[in-house]
């Protein structure tokens, strides 16, 4: 027995879903015959039989399976495939009388999950989670209903006369890029970050401290110790958008980081809030909205319009006079076609090569087939 194996060409997806089968259940298939269709948050993979041999499905249409786990199995013979199916579906029969045992006693949790939720309060039936519970979610719970610390222990950094003072919104990989880009300016400094996790509280980031969470915002600039913050999340399109209208609702102005190396065209009209990050580039009369966050050898050239709370990873590329609306998330390494139009709230796969507009709401996913390992010619 050898198994079909989904492959992990998806780095940024846990999961992926099985589309539709392109082999019959019990079919001869060949190493490089395509067996399934899968789909991530990203992709569409085309996954090959990578053996030889009897094809027995081991998930259904429609089932989430694991990155690199099994979704079918190859045999040698009729035999020891019939004797392989009947063992599998007398394991679903039990799974499924344990599943429906189960339901009647509430949600599925490891004892140590019960004992937690019970010393501490936590309604099990409220995670609202499939599968089983663990020690790890109810103390996801517990966190969240955790009372907020009203005197974090660390105040924000002094600045000089003059310089501005920078609130960085975010203490993750994001907060580190966003320190290099203000470190190279001695007229900005970046004097404190704040971030939701409770357990950065305390701590800093290249130097800067954590000084609490959201909540201390207010508070900063009513007390002058802020000019401006700026938002370094890079990987969540609504947490960003959340932070700008926190800052624009308290009256706390946003302001730019743009790195040194990055090429801002004539004649490019810039919001307020945008991370840009090296080797960017602006093309000439382009047009760029609030609290965008593009990565490193972005371009958009000449005449392009974004929109606002855009973020996109590194690499992506856009001729001229294309419109870009708000919300959009994209991948690395995407190439768009010029006077296309990229809807608002579209979230675009890393590869992809874009000749057409996209509608709002939309998802491009990138199909993706296997690689074929050519050996060298012989001499």
């Amino acid at each position: 027995m050898r198994p079909v194996i989904v492959p992990t060409a998806d780095v940024n997806s846990e999961t992926c879903t099985i589309v539709r089968w392109l082999s019959a259940d019990g079919a001869l298939v060949r190493p490089d015959d395509l067996v399934v269709e899968v789909e991530t948050s990203k992709a569409v993979l085309d996954v090959p039989a990578g053996g030889e041999g009897l094809l027995l499905r081991a998930a259904r249409e429609g089932e989430e399976v694991p990155m690199g786990g099994t979704v079918a199995y190859l045999f040698p013979d009729r035999v020891s495939l019939e004797e392989f199916r009947e063992r599998l579906e007398h394991e679903r029969q039990q799974a499924l009388e344990m599943a429906a045992k189960g339901a009647t006693r509430g949600p599925r949790a490891s004892r140590k999950a019960r004992e937690l939720a019970t010393r501490h309060g936590v309604d099990l039936a409220a995670l609202a989670k499939t599968g089983l519970i663990t020690t790890q979610d109810v103390e996801a719970a517990i966190r969240r209903t955790a009372p907020v610390d009203p005197a974090p222990a660390l105040s924000p950094l002094p600045a000089g006369q003059g310089v501005e003072r920078i609130l960085v919104l975010g203490g993750g990989l994001g907060a580190t890029q966003v320190l290099d880009i203000l470190g190279g300016n001695p007229a900005r400094r970046a004097v404190a970050i704040l971030d939701d996790n409770r357990e950065l509280w305390g701590r800093d980031v290249g130097g800067v401290p954590v000084v609490g969470g959201r909540e201390r915002i207010a508070g900063l600039y009513r007390d002058g110790e802020i000019d401006a913050g700026i938002v370094s999340i890079s990987t969540s399109i609504r947490v960003r958008k959340m932070f700008r209208e926190l800052c624009r609702d308290l009256g706390v102005p946003m302001t730019n980081a743009i790195d040194r190396t990055a090429k801002i065209g004539a004649d490019v009209r810039l919001g307020m809030g945008n991370v840009i990050c090296a080797f960017c580039h602006l093309g000439v009369g382009a047009v760029v909205g609030d609290n965008n966050f593009l990565s490193a050898y972005n371009s958009f050239d000449h005449h392009c319009v974004l929109g606002s709370d855009i973020s996109t990873g590194p690499s992506c590329v856009a001729s001229g006079c294309v419109e870009i609306g708000s919300r959009v998330r994209m991948g690395t390494g995407i190439f768009i076609e010029p006077y296309l139009k990229i809807g608002d709230d579209v979230q675009i796969a890393s590869g992809a090569v874009i000749l057409q507009s996209v509608p709002a709401g939309h998802t491009l996913k990138l199909r993706i087939g296997h690689t074929v390992l050519v050996p060298p010619k012989s001499s």
